[in-house]
């Protein structure tokens, strides 16, 4: 608890708008009910076969590398508790975002995947949604929490990749 906070308090968070799995998801199901009513398809058979499998593939490696980066560092991947330390090697020496780069990755491999046009386009609007209504909030958070050291980060390292 820090000095501003009283017993009964909820604990400082980057008080982001919904759980960004949460947030994938909505715009994954928008996407394929668009495709069930305006179908859109647009990949080859190779990117469907291999393309969008491969992009699938990796993107959950590099969120399950990301989270065990932030076990190892003993802090939480859910931005709705507090944050205990600042995770910046690894993949994130890389990017300060890797997971929502890989959710980002995902969608494109879903899209070639599920040959869905729609999934594709909604890919804008979720890194929309992720940065104004996720990234922008846990980086003020994170400065607020950390001062120099993560201001110090941000210099290093950009937001996405």
């Amino acid at each position: 608890m820090d000095e501003n906070q009283q017993p009964g308090d909820a604990p400082d968070t980057a008080g982001v708008i919904l759980p960004p799995p949460v947030i994938l998801l909505v715009f994954i199901v928008l996407g394929a009910v668009l495709e069930i009513f305006v179908p859109r398809p647009f990949a080859s058979d190779w990117a469907q076969t291999y393309l969008g499998p491969a992009l699938v593939v990796g993107a959950v490696a590099v969120a399950i590398i990301a989270e065990r980066q932030f076990k190892r560092a003993g802090t939480s991947v859910k931005p709705w508790v507090p944050t205990t330390a600042i995770v910046t090697t690894g993949l994130f020496s890389v990017s300060r975002n890797p997971m929502y780069a890989a959710m980002v990755v995902l969608l494109f491999g879903l899209a070639f995947a599920g040959n869905t046009l729609w999934i594709l386009t909604a890919t804008v609007g979720f890194v929309g949604v992720m940065h104004y209504g996720v990234i922008l909030r846990e980086e003020a958070y994170l400065e607020r929490l950390f001062g120099a050291a993560y201001t110090d980060y941000k210099v290093r390292v950009r937001r996405w990749i």
